[in-house]
């Protein structure tokens, strides 16, 4: 992805310049399908968190997967839609979320020669504090901050992609009015 081909789309979108077509609105119907499908993944031996929003290894872990379900993903639809915004946005995507492979790849070295062996509840909060200190945990909430804002885009995107293609089709057969 180049920053230019993201910031070009995202300002398609906001000047409505752009008008996903049908199969930009599939693309981004099939990332959100997959995207949903893809469940946590938790370092082997982790008790199972009792917070609703699970461990933060949950949630790096998590993001490592989707960047690698989007960037195959793309790799199907990118020949398919040269030049497409819905690529350049889920390139975006994709290219923020692999942000945390380094720390994905840290936190599962740490536990594989740190983890204590069965592994309580409260060692395993101790461990996820110890590795994640709160600056990265700060840096790990901007990030998915930034994934929520360009997935709403996504969204924007294929409503958009949707509606237009449905009152394009509705006005083609007389009914568009």
């Amino acid at each position: 992805m180049t920053t230019r081909a993201f910031d070009a789309a995202v300002t398609a979108l906001s000047e409505n310049s752009w008008l996903p077509t049908a199969e930009e609105a599939a693309l981004g119907r099939e990332f959100f399908a997959r995207r949903e499908m893809v469940a946590p993944r938790s370092l082997p031996g982790m008790p199972e968190c009792r917070e609703a929003t699970g461990w933060a290894s949950q949630h790096v872990l998590w993001l490592e997967d989707v960047a690698r379900l989007t960037h195959g993903l793309l790799e199907n639809w990118r020949s398919y839609l040269p030049g497409s915004h819905m690529v350049a946005l889920l390139d975006g995507y994709a290219d923020q979320a692999r942000a945390v492979a380094p720390l994905a790849a840290r936190l599962t070295r740490a536990w594989q020669t740190e983890r204590p062996d069965p592994c309580s509840y409260q060692e395993a909060v101790w461990w996820e504090e110890w590795q994640l200190p709160e600056e990265e945990r700060q840096e790990l909430d901007a990030l998915t901050h930034r994934l929520i804002r360009v997935g709403a885009m996504v969204v924007v995107a294929v409503d958009r992609g949707e509606a237009g293609y449905q009152g394009q089709a509705g006005h083609q057969n007389g009914a568009g009015y």
